[in-house]
């Protein structure tokens, strides 16, 4: 049984959104109305103390993702309105709520850009001109949620279909469009998980040529604490096929396979595209911006591609194919880190 506090959460749509649409409504209003008072307030928390020296990029920040979440909420109801009215076809509905999922991720990434000043470097070019793939990034803030769409999917006019926590529902636009669009929303607290990863496979199955399937196999975003209690739990439980592996990464979390194992028995065409970046560990959270943790960053992301002819059939040797490719996330990670530290990095 779920735990009683997800109970809203997962089985009430629309009470979640009686809820979370108006409070998205009210939020945003609020902070627009009060612009006179924490524009200045924030700066001055700035100036005087280290920790609040983002404040005001962080609330201005906070401000145009509210924004963006209100405007897509009209959108959205707009184009349920005009595909009723007008009788389009479900594909053109969909896609119309497709660029209305880009043009969201890719607003959030140009605001963070230039408010906070990062830098993007992309490695691997190649590897994204392939095939629609399975895509498997390292997850370590809210900021590397977009990459999918922004340095891969969007530019080469491919479909994205996500495997994420049941928790992002919360989210309005996330719910509303993510509901519209094929995606999955896990419940990761079911004692039986096999709904669950059935789901995936089904959402794989579905996926045509020019859809883009996406997991993150931490589960979470790292940190230290985490990385520490899985490694701590993994001891416990005597379990040697992983933690070899997670003794000896500290900047990954080891991965949660069985969605990802799943996504491939969907789709066993699709090749795998991993993603490696550096550059996000200090903003885990909006909490953490307020500190600088996103000024002035060279966020350097990383690319590589294991074709499907090249992925085992049987299931322990694919196990091992995701480990030793999360190893190798591991070893990027690292590398990504070292480059941006050399003296002549941009």
């Amino acid at each position: 049984m779920a735990h009683p506090s997800m109970i809203w959460l997962t089985h009430n749509t629309l009470y979640r959104r009686l809820v979370s649409v108006p409070l998205i409504f009210l939020t945003t209003t609020l902070m627009l109305c009060l612009a006179p008072l924490w524009i200045p307030l924030s700066w001055l928390a700035g100036r005087l103390f280290p920790k609040a020296r983002s404040a005001l990029r962080c609330l201005c920040f906070i401000t145009t993702y509210l924004l963006c979440e209100s405007v897509g909420i009209v959108v959205s109801a707009l184009l349920w309105a005009a595909n009723v009215a007008t009788g389009r076809d479900r594909a053109s509905f969909l896609e119309n709520n497709r660029k209305l999922q880009f043009w969201w991720a890719e607003s959030l990434r140009k605001a963070a850009e230039k408010l906070f000043r990062l830098r993007f470097v992309v490695d691997g070019e190649d590897a994204l001109q392939g095939p629609a793939a399975i895509v498997l990034p390292r997850h370590t803030s809210i900021g590397d949620t977009i990459f999918p769409v922004t340095f891969y999917a969007k530019p080469l006019g491919l479909g994205v279909r996500y495997v994420l926590k049941r928790e992002l529902l919360l989210d309005p636009c996330l719910d509303i469009v993510g509901n519209r669009l094929a995606n999955v929303f896990l419940n990761r607290t079911a004692d039986d998980m096999s709904s669950e990863l059935q789901a995936i496979r089904q959402l794989a199955a579905d996926a045509n040529d020019a859809e883009s399937l996406v997991i993150y196999m931490e589960g979470t975003r790292f940190s230290q604490s985490k990385r520490d209690r899985i490694v701590e739990g993994l001891r416990q439980r005597e379990d040697d096929s992983l933690l070899d592996y997670a003794e000896k990464w500290d900047n990954v979390l080891p991965p949660r396979m069985a969605g990802a194992m799943a996504l491939m028995d969907g789709a066993p065409k699709k090749d795998l595209l991993f993603c490696a970046h550096a550059g996000f560990e200090g903003s885990a959270s909006f909490a953490m911006l307020f500190n600088g943790g996103w000024m002035d960053t060279e966020v350097r992301i990383r690319f590589w591609r294991v074709s499907a002819c090249d992925i085992p059939h049987d299931s322990e040797a694919r196990k091992a194919l995701l480990l030793s490719q999360w190893d190798r996330v591991h070893r990027e990670v690292a590398a990504l880190n070292r480059e941006s530290q050399a003296p002549n990095s941009a």
